[in-house]
């Protein structure tokens, strides 16, 4: 059988301390220490948001000093389904970024729908970074899932990135299109 590989793991981040310790990392590091990084591009797909805390704040200060330097460009992705799984403080947050940078920051709303008896949601959780490093895991961006949740984020590189980072861009533009 011939080796087949979309790309390597690199790092596991967590959070929930009975996970800590077993070559994990903490999880709030890991998102912050590769936002950090960051040149290019950034793209989010969350379901949720938190509402504001200490973590959430942070995440958004990251998000606009990044916006700073052009030619950085981030799109966040978030499910909507109009009650809470964007928080009334990440839609402020966000609108402030797009005022602030609309030609750099693209927000884009997945609508939650109802087909037959099962909703349709976005409930994917990527991070992708210069095309070249992808977080990947069960986390939100929220203050439980940077603190207390047990919750697993991926530091991933190689191919992966890359493929990740188009099935954001298309589904960014097929939302926008009505068609996702």
């Amino acid at each position: 059988m011939d080796d087949f590989s979309l790309g390597n793991v690199q790092s596991i981040g967590a959070s929930g301390k009975v996970w800590m310790g077993h070559g994990a990392i903490d999880i709030a590091d890991l998102l912050f220490d590769e936002l950090d990084k960051a040149t290019k591009s950034i793209q989010i797909s969350s379901y949720s948001t938190g509402h504001i805390s200490n973590e959430m704040t942070r995440f958004f200060k990251k998000l606009k000093e990044k916006l700073a330097d052009p030619p950085m460009k981030i799109t966040i992705i978030l499910n909507d389904d109009g009650k809470k799984s964007v928080t009334p403080f990440a839609r402020k947050q966000i609108a402030k970024l797009q005022s602030y940078k609309p030609e750099q920051f693209f927000p884009v709303y997945f609508k939650s729908t109802k087909i037959k008896n099962t909703h349709k949601i976005l409930h994917a959780k990527i991070i992708v970074i210069d095309e070249t490093t992808a977080l990947v895991g069960s986390a939100n961006i929220s203050k439980g899932a940077l603190d207390s949740n047990y919750e697993i984020m991926l530091k991933i590189v190689g191919d992966t990135p890359k493929i990740l980072s188009k099935m954001l861009t298309t589904l960014s533009e097929e939302i926008k299109l009505g068609r996702a």
